[in-house]
Order: C-alpha cells, then sequence, then structure tokens
C-alpha cells in the first residue's frame, strides 16, 4: 500500500478543548481525484492520515484536508455554537520526499510590500480606514484575508472587496445613490483597469455568490494576481485624493 500523506496542525482556539475522530473518504471536485482522510483531534492537536493513490501537489491536497477539516468543524460549530479555525503546518510523505512546513504566505501576490516600507504603507492604509467611510476599506481587506484563507471561494471573497471599494469610491465621489453602472465606471477609472478584469472575477464568483458550486475556477494565482493589481491601484489612487478626477 502506498504510504499516506500525514498532515498536522493545530485547531484554534486553544483554550477551546476539543477532541474528535473521524474518517471520510473525499473526491477533489475540480479533478475528479479521490482518497480517504483519517482525522484525529486530541485537544486540539490535529494529524491527518491521506489515503490515495495520486501523487498531489502538496498545496492542492493542503487545501483538500483544510477543507474537509474545516467542514466537519463547522457543523460542530454550529451544534455548539463555537466558531474554530483549522491551522495546518506541516505535510510529510517520506517515499515521495515531502516534509514540509506551511506558511503563512500566498506566493502570488507575497512580496509586493518591501519590508522596509510597511510601516508607511500601513499608515496610509489606517488613514483610509479611518472615518465614517472607512468601513467599506476595512471590509475590503478583511474579504481579501479570506480569499487567501480558502481556496475554493477565493473569487468570492476578491468580488466582494471590490464591491466594497466600488461603495467607498461612490461615496468619496458624492454618487452613493448613482446607478451601480455608474458606480463601477467610476471605480474602474479610480482604479485605473478595465472592465473585462472585474467581470473575469464577476463570473467566477457568481455561482458561490449564489450558494453554488463553481467547477471552472481553476486560476486562483490569476484571480488573486488581478484583484491585487486593482485594489492597489485603487487604494494609491484614492490615497492621493482621486475624488476630484473621478466625480
Amino acid at each position: 500500500m502506498t504510504e499516506p500523506y500525514v498532515f498536522t496542525g493545530t485547531i484554534l482556539p486553544e483554550r477551546a478543548p476539543i477532541t474528535l475522530q473521524f474518517s471520510a473518504g473525499f473526491r477533489h471536485f475540480h479533478s475528479g481525484v479521490e482518497g480517504t482522510a483519517r482525522v484525529s483531534i486530541v485537544l486540539n492537536q490535529l494529524a491527518v492520515h491521506v489515503s490515495t493513490e495520486h501523487e498531489w501537489d502538496i498545496f492542492d491536497l493542503r487545501n483538500v484536508v483544510l477543507s474537509l477539516v474545516q467542514g466537519q468543524l463547522a457543523m460542530v460549530g454550529y451544534l455548539l455554537g463555537h466558531a474554530y479555525e483549522v491551522q495546518l503546518a506541516r505535510a510529510i510523505s517520506l517515499s515521495r520526499g515531502i516534509d514540509r512546513v506551511f506558511g503563512i504566505d500566498v506566493p502570488c501576490v507575497s512580496g509586493r510590500c518591501a519590508a522596509e516600507h510597511i510601516d508607511a504603507s500601513l499608515a496610509e492604509l489606517r488613514i483610509l480606514a479611518s472615518g465614517e467611510n472607512g468601513i467599506y476599506i476595512s471590509r475590503c481587506f478583511e474579504d481579501l484575508r479570506l480569499a487567501m484563507k480558502n481556496a475554493d471561494d477565493t473569487a468570492f471573497y476578491c468580488y466582494r472587496a471590490l464591491e466594497s471599494l466600488r461603495h467607498h469610491c461612490a461615496l468619496l465621489s458624492g454618487q452613493p445613490d448613482a446607478d451601480k453602472k455608474v458606480q463601477w465606471e467610476l471605480f474602474r477609472k479610480a482604479a485605473a483597469c478595465e472592465e473585462s478584469s472585474i467581470r473575469a472575477i464577476k463570473s467566477e464568483a457568481d455561482p458561490l455568490r449564489h450558494g453554488a458550486i463553481n467547477p471552472n475556477q481553476h486560476d486562483r494565482a490569476g484571480i488573486l494576481t488581478v484583484t491585487w493589481d486593482i485594489v492597489g491601484a485603487y487604494v494609491k489612487n484614492a490615497a492621493s485624493g482621486f475624488n476630484a478626477s473621478v466625480a
């Protein structure tokens, strides 16, 4: 029998003890590849043994395991009224030459801001996120955080982040009650982006926004990259007082 992949991690918060064991078969929605996972949680310490004949990209398999365990904990959380979060730290399959500790970065969007510029950039963002309209900036960045953490729902969170910025732009432009088409035009001008870029994200997000599954989402890196480009351009323009130029 092929050696299983072993994942280890932690269930957060650790101050809310949980112990749970279960086994479950799974089928990767996009590729159709099948496998079986044996999950053991003992006092919030997580171990998952994945049996499969497929040679996985370890990041794809991590996302499958994360979704599987988080889904079970979502049901437990519903029953108990608890909000648990899964943190996968390591994957091991020695026969395949795999022993990886996962970082928290998403390679396609990490490293955009040099370490020496973090303080200045953060101060700029704090200003945008303050005041009555700042809630839309805060919501945008929270959705981008969720987009990085939830692979299957990346497009959903990316598009909702852009929708928050559309509202922010409309308010600063004095057009909070304008038709959505007008607001999107204002936002695209402020973000210096093409309509096709936003529509591409929307088309991936629409099934997810309506509770369906999107079997066609395959370019997660592309969705994240384009979203980061749009948000970055918008934030830069907004910080320099774009409202006069787009109103």
